[in-house]
């Protein structure tokens, strides 16, 4: 794979997506299709509240990009980790086909993004171990290749157990997929 786009599916990777009416670079200060308010309110003197953000802010992805030593095409900004589990099993897995992986117990919004595309629930339930609740890596790494996983979640720290994955361990998954 050259790069991150090769992840996306096939039949998305041309898609352009929804481009509000405001990144066209129009003059105007009413834009009827961007479905937000003609006129201020008066509790709102800056007039803000009534525009949608901006998807993907550069000026924050820029920042993040230069604390976490990446480039800010590698960064997604989301509005919370719902909508970005939900995104990245949108556009990564082909319905009724690629599965997605996660380790139960655990953050219930993978399981939710799976079933409402119609993706392969792949479970690995953590173990009990001595240092608490575990993911169970060589588990992992097999069912995955079994169960034709597109994403594999490993939730770092735990929810609800609150350990983190060593570094190798996630490494370890990563080569192995």
């Amino acid at each position: 794979m050259s790069g991150v786009l090769d992840l996306v599916r096939e039949d998305l990777r041309g898609f352009g997506g929804y481009s509000s009416a405001r990144s066209a670079r129009l003059d105007g200060e009413i834009w009827l299709n961007a479905n937000e308010a003609a006129w201020a309110n008066p509790g709102d003197a800056a007039a803000t509240c009534r525009r949608y953000p901006e998807p993907q802010p550069q000026a924050l992805r820029e920042r993040l990009a230069a604390l976490y030593g990446c480039t800010p095409g590698q960064l997604l900004i989301g509005r919370g980790s719902d909508e970005a589990i939900d995104l990245l099993v949108r556009a990564l897995c082909v319905p009724g086909r690629d599965g997605v992986l996660y380790t139960p117990p655990v953050f219930g919004m993978y399981a939710v993004s799976a079933r409402l595309q119609n993706a392969p629930a792949l479970e690995v339930p953590l173990r009990d171990d001595e240092a608490g609740l575990v993911p169970d890596i060589e588990a992992i790494i097999a069912t995955a290749k079994r169960g034709r996983a597109r994403l594999v979640f490993l939730c770092s720290p735990s929810n609800p157990g609150g350990l983190s994955i060593p570094l190798a361990q996630v490494e370890q998954v990563a080569v192995a997929l």
